[in-house]
This record gives C-alpha cells, structure tokens and sequence, in this order.
C-alpha cells in the first residue's frame, strides 16, 4: 500500500510508513460504525453551538466566565448523544477474535 504512494506522494508515504496502525485503527471496528467514527458531525455541531453562544457575549472578563458558558454546553451535547445511540457501544468491545482478525489483515 505504502509503495504505491512513494513516488507521487513522498511524504504521505513517510507518514503512513510511520502512522500506519493509527491510520488503520477504523478498520478494527464493525464496518456499520465507521462512517460514524469518521464523521466529526458531533464536532462541528459543538463548534457552532460555541460560536453562537460567545459571538452574543463578544468579550469575557475571565477565564471562569468562559468556562461556565462552555462547560453546560459540552456537558448537554454529550449527554444528548449518549441518548441518541449514536453508535451501539455494545458492538464495540472488543474481543481476541476481532484483534487476532485485524492483525491478520496488516
């Protein structure tokens, strides 16, 4: 996989070369859940949330008063998706069958 990539893209071989069990990681979980894994959906939502919510307040005198907005919100959008099953947590534990198939793969 790394040789197809050396002569076009040399650095992005290097990092594969280097990277290449973190890159693969996805590949230990149920297929169903990896376009969930991959997605940052959680993420940028948040973000927006974070951005709405000071782009109101402009300046804050400190760091508590950040935090006090901030906090609530990461706690809420956690809590919401923990709810909404997101992915099944159960699928995920992982067993000696699903590492031993994953290192035979690579």
């Amino acid at each position: 996989m790394i040789a197809t990539y050396e002569t076009k893209l040399p650095k992005l071989a290097k990092y594969l070369e280097a990277n290449l069990g973190d890159v693969m990681t996805l590949l230990a979980f149920p297929k169903r859940h990896h376009r969930k894994i991959d997605s940052t959906n959680v993420l940028e939502r948040l973000n927006k949330e974070v951005k709405r919510k000071t782009k109101v307040i402009g300046a804050f005198l400190c760091e508590g008063s950040v935090l006090r907005l901030l906090v609530p919100l990461a706690v809420g959008t956690n809590a919401k998706w923990l709810d909404r099953k997101y992915v099944l947590w159960e699928d995920l534990e992982h067993t000696n069958e699903v590492d031993e198939e994953f290192t035979e793969k690579f």
